[in-house]
C-alpha cells in the first residue's frame, strides 16, 4: 500500500508527522487511513468510540476548512466521524508530481458525530487555552467557530455524509473496513 506522510501541526508550535496509507487522491480531496493512538479516548453512552489502535479513514478536503475521520473499532466495525477544525491543507508533491507530503494546521476545536447522527463538539477547553495563551488570534477564533457552526448544519442537513459517500463512490471505496481490516 503507498505511504504519505501528514505533517501535523496545532499552535504555538507542535509538529508531528505520521505515515498514512494513501487510498486516494484527486485536486478536490486526500484519503488516507491510519491507526490511531489518540491523546484520551473518547466515549459515547459509556462506550469507548474512538480509542488506542482503532483505525481512522481520513477526508482531507481541498479549500476546505475541515477534515473527517471515518473511525472503526478492533473489529473494524464504524463508530462515528472525527472532524478537525482545522487549516485548508497544503500538499507536497516529488519531481513526477505525486502528493508525498500534506500539511494540516489543527485549531483544537473538533467534533465527534455517532452514527444515529447526533454530535458532540470537543477540545473546547484546549480551544479557550489557546485563544487564552495567545496561540489563535481572534479572527481565526472567530474562523474557528464559524467553521464548526457551518459543519454542524452539515451535519444536521445530511450535507457531510453525502459528502463522504460521494468520495467512496468516486474513489472506487465501496467498503472501506476492507481497507482498515488491512491496516497493520
Amino acid at each position: 500500500m503507498e505511504t504519505v506522510t501528514l505533517t501535523y501541526k496545532r499552535p504555538p508550535d507542535r509538529v508531528n508527522h505520521f505515515e498514512q496509507h494513501l487510498l486516494y487522491v484527486d485536486d478536490d480531496v486526500i484519503v488516507t487511513s491510519q491507526r490511531l493512538r489518540p491523546s484520551s479516548p473518547i466515549v459515547q453512552n459509556s462506550k469507548t468510540v474512538l480509542g488506542d489502535n482503532f483505525a481512522a479513514v481520513w477526508f482531507v478536503f481541498t479549500g476546505l476548512w475541515y477534515d473527517v475521520g471515518k473511525v472503526y473499532n478492533l473489529n473494524n466495525e464504524w463508530t462515528g466521524y472525527y472532524c478537525d477544525v482545522l487549516k485548508p491543507v497544503k500538499r507536497s508533491t516529488n519531481v513526477e508530481g505525486k502528493l508525498d507530503c500534506f500539511e494540516i494546521t489543527d485549531l483544537f476545536l473538533d467534533l465527534w458525530i455517532n452514527p444515529d447522527g447526533t454530535y458532540e463538539i470537543q477540545d473546547e477547553d484546549e480551544f479557550e487555552e489557546a485563544v487564552r495563551d495567545g496561540a489563535i488570534d481572534a479572527e481565526l477564533e472567530t474562523k474557528a467557530w464559524n467553521v464548526l457552526e457551518a459543519l454542524v448544519a452539515d451535519v444536521e442537513a445530511g450535507h457531510l455524509e453525502t459528502r463522504i459517500q460521494a468520495v467512496c463512490s468516486k474513489a472506487q471505496l465501496p467498503d472501506l473496513s476492507d481497507y482498515v481490516a488491512q491496516l497493520p
